[in-house]
């Protein structure tokens, strides 16, 4: 009889005699006969599982020869498998990750077995794309498909043992239970034995950990593996040489075409901005778009802006859930997930849930978290890890909207109303004091007495740059915060959008502007604090003129100057005679322009506030300018050289100084002025007030034949509006259109 290459007796020889024993001493260690040995050396005599065990053994083999003796059985002896589960009904989407799966598994010769893991967040669809992607290529494994759930993130289960995957795999090749190996070393090398040079595809669902997926992997190159979990399972990138592939929410398209395909098209046409407005409060995650798409099917006469509304307020996670299966309901994967985080993590996780912005950065969320930084990135990186939390930039992170529901829920059951109370204490109060520190670093020469020592520490800031890119990074925080502090009565409702002026004056976020000083200015009212009603009233009232609502400014600001009066501060006066002349200058008004700043100068003068000073003489020429008066130039120069080394206020003097000149009939001294406007500003950081002159620079050289000059002020105004997000983007949109 001829034997393989590599069978159990021609390697059992080949280890015997490289350890120097001999037939007789071998017989002796393990008690057989030595022609007993010799026979199965030679292929003549079959080997009992006791016999093979003691081989093993000695012989140092680490279940290597008992993996031999188990493949040495006829290929006829074992099964081919077939274990997939059906394949997910009405799949759709996920055309990328379809894609790139494909471009990984035919991407060139290998060295060993293939790997691929497929992770997201609970509910992104990861079980359905790995069965349909499987589906797609089994043909391709001659030897079958093993499939396991592996139960990682079950809600009353705890993850299967490796020993017992791997005694179903070597069930399913038709291996009897009295041969089944006890170690799960022993059994990981038989099954890679039995499928070596068969090309067996191995689909492990819902994996725990790379622990727990790592000894069922096969080894040979013909074979490969598909692997998903809630974690990333990084540590098989390492030891296996893993493929990567990340599953999120659905893109808005694929989120639709799924809602389609299960509500109906007809449905779905004769309400597409309830479809998008659907999608959205699924946060596209596939789970929650497959439920309500369903429920919606099972309820024909139901509109969907009816389903929409369902979804609206505090009940989402409610509505997003099956009525026949509580397992599949949003709320309950996400319970999975969240049972198996630590104590520390679970923790960062319900605090993370009451956290107001969208947007939240380490340093930030280390004062949320009441953590010091490092402790607090660990936390942050592992719930990044289970997609708990998403990772959206260097040190930035987002909570899904449905993982935030579902981390909310969790707070208001598990934290006392204290507790809630003191977080929204200290991360408003740490905003307060940082907003208050950076706005002085990017404008420290207007007047205003700053908090002093914060609680706790907050950046330090280098300079202007600096601190506008910090300001940048909180920008959706401010909102939401100022209404969680309202709620619970705490001074930073309106401290906050005080504080901010600096930056808002630079960045001109309307909304965020408009929205924070309404918000405050209802705490403050709520409050009884005048001085706040008074600060708050002004501010909200120049945001209504700078963005054009004349009315409103002028109610604001007349409500501020009664405050004003009764509180006795004549410094805050001042501001608001400034800011009534401002809305009078844009209202062509500039006989009560000039009566204002003449007013603001002389009670500036009185408190001795130069910068006030200084941007009301500006000002001030503006208005006698626009009347004729000779004095206008004096005035200006006078401002101007005041205004050294503040090129915020510089810049707008310049710009000022344009206006006067265009309505003298002056173009070209008006294009002038607006070029020193735009070098001042661009050195402030003034990105809005460059857009603006760029925006008026345009408009005098379209109106004086310089077409081509015009188009390229335009554009430039354009991409600077755009980049802030200003509606005067698409006003200069079909200006260009125009020309």
């Amino acid at each position: 009889m001829t034997l393989p290459a590599r069978s159990f007796g021609t390697e059992l020889r080949r280890r015997r005699e490289e350890a120097g024993i001999s037939l007789r001493q071998f017989a002796k260690r393990i008690h057989y006969s030595a022609g007993w040995i010799s026979r199965v050396e030679t292929g003549q005599g079959h080997a009992p599982d006791e016999f093979v065990r003691l081989c093993d053994d000695v012989l140092g083999a680490e279940g290597q020869l008992l993996a031999l003796a188990r493949a040495d059985q006829p290929r006829a002896m074992f099964l081919t498998p077939a274990q997939l589960p059906p394949a997910p009904a009405r799949f759709s989407g996920r055309s990328d990750a379809i894609e790139e799966l494909a471009r990984i598994q035919g991407a060139g010769p290998r060295d060993s077995a293939l790997t691929i893991t497929i992770d997201g967040p609970a509910g992104a669809g990861k079980t359905a794309l790995a069965l349909k992607y499987a589906h797609q290529i089994a043909d391709q494994f001659p030897g079958g498909v093993l499939y396991t759930d592996l139960q990682g993130w079950g809600l009353h289960s705890t993850p299967l043992e490796p020993k017992a995957v791997l005694e179903h795999h070597l069930a399913a090749f038709g291996v009897p239970a009295e041969s089944i190996p006890p170690s799960v070393a022993e059994c990981a090398a038989l099954l890679r034995t039995i499928v070596a040079e068969r090309g067996v595809l191995v689909v492990l669902d819902n994996a725990h950990d790379a622990a727990q997926v790592r000894p069922l992997l096969p080894g040979s190159t013909g074979c490969a593996s598909l692997i998903t979990s809630r974690r990333r399972l990084t540590g098989l990138a390492v030891s296996a040489g893993a493929h990567r592939v990340e599953l999120g929410p659905m893109p808005t398209t694929e989120s639709v075409v799924l809602l389609r395909t299960v509500i109906g098209s007809d449905r779905c046409d004769a309400e597409p901005l309830a479809v998008a407005a659907l999608a959205d409060r699924c946060g596209h995650l596939p789970l929650a778009l497959r439920i309500a798409a369903e429920t919606l099917a099972a309820r024909p006469h139901r509109t969907i802006a009816t389903a929409v509304e369902e979804l609206e307020g505090q009940g989402r996670l409610d509505a997003l859930a099956a009525d026949d299966d509580p397992s599949l309901a949003v709320r309950t994967v996400l319970a999975c997930s969240y049972g198996a985080l630590e104590p520390e993590e679970a923790r960062a996780l319900r605090y993370l849930g009451l956290y107001p912005g969208r947007r939240i950065t380490a340093a930030v969320a280390a004062v949320h978290l009441d953590r010091e930084l490092g402790q607090t990135r660990r936390l942050l990186d592992a719930l990044a890890a289970t997609h708990l939390l998403e990772e959206t930039e260097a040190d930035g992170y987002r909570l899904h909207d449905l993982v935030r529901d579902f981390a909310a829920e969790r707070a208001a059951d598990e934290e006392s109303a204290g507790a809630r109370a003191e977080i929204a204490r200290r991360l408003a109060s740490w905003v307060m004091y940082a907003v208050d520190a950076a706005c002085y670093a990017i404008a420290p020469q207007r007047a205003i007495e700053l908090l002093g020592e914060p609680p706790r520490a907050i950046p330090e800031f280098e300079g202007p740059d600096d601190a506008r890119a910090w300001c940048d990074s909180v920008e959706t925080l401010i909102v939401p915060l100022v209404r969680l502090a309202s709620e619970f009565g705490l001074d930073a409702a309106w401290e906050i959008p005080a504080r901010l002026w600096n930056w808002l004056l630079l960045r001109k976020p309307w909304s965020l502007w408009i929205d924070s000083h309404k918000a405050g200015l209802a705490a403050a009212t709520k409050a009884g604090d005048i001085p706040g009603r008074a600060w708050l009233a002004m501010n909200l009232g120049e945001a209504y003129r700078q963005s054009g609502h004349f009315d409103l400014a002028r109610r604001h600001l007349l409500e501020s100057q009664t405050l004003r009066r009764e509180l006795g501060d004549v410094h805050g006066q001042a501001w608001v005679e400034a800011c009534l002349g401002f809305t009078a200058v844009d209202e062509a008004e500039h006989e009560y322009a000039v009566a204002h700043f003449s007013q603001a100068l002389d009670l500036f003068e009185r408190v001795g506030d130069k910068h006030g000073g200084y941007v009301v003489m500006a000002s001030l020429a503006e208005a006698l300018g626009h009347l004729g008066d000779a004095k206008a130039e004096a005035i200006f120069e006078d401002a101007l050289e005041l205004t050294h080394g503040d090129e915020y206020a510089a810049g707008v003097l310049w710009a000022r100084r344009a206006g006067v000149h265009l309505s003298q009939g002056d173009p070209e001294g008006a294009l002038a002025a607006l070029d020193e406007s735009i070098t001042l500003r661009r050195a402030a950081g003034d990105e809005w007030g460059v857009a603006d002159a760029l925006d008026r620079r345009g408009q005098i050289l379209q109106e004086t034949g310089r077409l081509e000059e015009a188009r390229a002020a335009w554009t430039a105004a354009r991409a600077s509006f755009e980049a802030l997000g200003d509606p005067r983007a698409e006003q200069l949109t079909g200006r260009l259109s125009s020309l």
